[in-house]
């Protein structure tokens, strides 16, 4: 006689909370979890409970007689708004009845509480909360993809995707604030793909860079030429760093803005493109010290995106230092590299006071010469320590940051040629030129193993 074998099933996986006041029943709780395959962590409260769900990945709770229903429903409504996939399973105690609102993600498992039944409802709740956890990570690709300058899965990042899918339903003009180098060009280059699509022109004006004469030739054109209000018709025009604009400027802006409207010569034309705006200064601060127009700040800043510093969420480092070095062996021809967990603790210690703009100049000059597949550490402090002498990070010529880097690697290993043209993967005959050049005495004279002092 045949036996019949029932399908193999794929047991979901994931982290169960047991939450019960009585340390009796969180053991019966753990008990019955670890008996249906899963890992377990007890806690005595919800506000217990709800740190836990915040600071790790936990895909079902399970919580012994609730209280309140509202508490519960407030917890879930916090875990929902903080892209969290744990879902609730409620034990009420014998004899009460609860009645779960359709908007609540949970389970209600009825007495008797045998490991059983629990097992059933976890095999549920931790395959529902698989699911959710799949697509929150397939749409933060997705938004990886619209937004590829704004890369990162912390929380201010997700908070800053969500801003822009808001500006984007409107054509409001957009104050886009936050320190030098953190990322306010990508969210307005964002607001404009998100609204108006790659197709429709995206123009820039560098406020701090032109005289006032000429952004007001390039904004309103001339008879030969039309400006960027025409050029950038139904598409986006930012305004970079918009402080250091003239007052006599800020208020025609202002005007066109409140117009909607730009008067060229006798003619009035209807302004079609969308205003973004950025900033890294306090436009109200300077507003009281006369040295802003107050009518301009009212129109820009009723749509106001903060993006955050580097420093503020170094959990996106990682993600945008693999981003630009991909972006950099793709550029420069080379092999595809990576950044070792070591490189990447060095990176994480720094302060970044240049923000996201400073770790892109460093990622570049490290790669900009030809390695091993993995960028170590010591391959990335020299170019660390050049940016903490100056927050500035000036650019420099591919030669200069060739010249760095080998003195750097020369320095480290106390002047041993071989050592460093090894490190380097470069000929001694080629690595003992490059040092001549730098007028470092020939292999064996004298200080040949030191740096000379140049002439200032």
């Amino acid at each position: 006689m045949s036996v019949s074998i029932p399908p193999a099933t794929i047991r979901p996986t994931g982290r169960v909370a047991a939450c019960a006041k009585d340390v009796a029943a969180q053991q019966h709780l753990e008990l019955a979890i670890r008996r249906n395959g899963y890992e377990s962590i007890a806690v005595s409260s919800l506000e217990e409970l709800r740190a836990l769900l915040m600071s790790e990945n936990i895909a079902a709770a399970v919580i012994d007689e609730p209280e309140s229903i509202e508490e519960i429903e407030r917890l879930d409504t916090e875990m929902r708004r903080a892209d969290r996939p744990t879902q609730f399973i409620l034990l009420p105690s014998i004899g009460h009845r609860i009645n779960v609102p359709r908007s609540v993600s949970c389970d209600v498992v009825e007495p008797p509480l045998t490991p059983e039944r629990i097992g059933h409802s976890l095999f549920s709740a931790v395959g529902r909360a698989q699911l959710i956890s799949e697509n929150l990570e397939l749409k933060q690709k997705l938004e990886g993809r619209m937004f590829d300058g704004l890369v990162g899965n912390s929380q201010q990042t997700r908070e800053l995707r969500n801003q822009i899918h808001t500006a984007a339903e409107h054509d409001q003009p957009i104050l886009v604030t936050g320190e030098a180098g953190c990322g306010k060009s990508e969210a307005a280059r964002a607001i404009h793909l998100t609204r108006s699509g790659p197709t429709q022109p995206l123009l820039t004006i560098r406020c701090s860079l032109l005289t006032s004469a000429a952004i007001e030739k390039e904004l309103f054109g001339d008879e030969e030429s039309d400006g960027r209000f025409a050029s950038a018709a139904d598409g986006t025009l930012v305004f970079e760093d918009i402080e250091a604009l003239t007052i006599p400027l800020q208020v025609q802006i202002a005007e066109v803005i409140r117009n909607s409207a730009y008067r060229r010569g006798e003619t009035y034309i209807p302004l079609r493109a969308r205003i973004i705006a950025t900033t890294t200064t306090n436009l109200r601060q300077l507003c009281t010290e006369a040295k802003f127009d107050t009518r301009l700040l009212n129109l820009i800043e009723r749509n106001t995106i903060q993006v955050a510093s580097l420093r503020s969420r170094v959990e996106d480092l990682p993600a945008l230092a693999e981003h630009f070095v991909q972006q950099c062996c793709v550029r420069e021809g080379q092999h595809l590299r990576r950044l070792s967990d070591a490189a990447l603790s060095r990176l994480e210690s720094h302060n970044w006071p240049g923000n996201v703009r400073e770790l892109e100049n460093v990622i570049n000059r490290c790669c900009s010469l030809a390695g091993d597949t993995v960028i170590t550490a010591e391959e990335i402090q020299p170019w660390l320590e050049q940016s903490e002498e100056s927050t500035e990070s000036p650019g420099l010529t591919l030669k200069e940051m060739e010249r760095k880097l080998i003195e750097a690697t020369f320095n480290r290993f106390g002047g041993n040629r071989e050592l460093t043209a090894k490190a380097l993967q470069i000929g001694i005959r080629t690595l003992s030129g490059k040092l001549r050049e730098y007028g470092y005495p020939p292999r064996g004279g004298p200080g040949s193993n030191r740096k000379q002092q140049r002439a200032a």
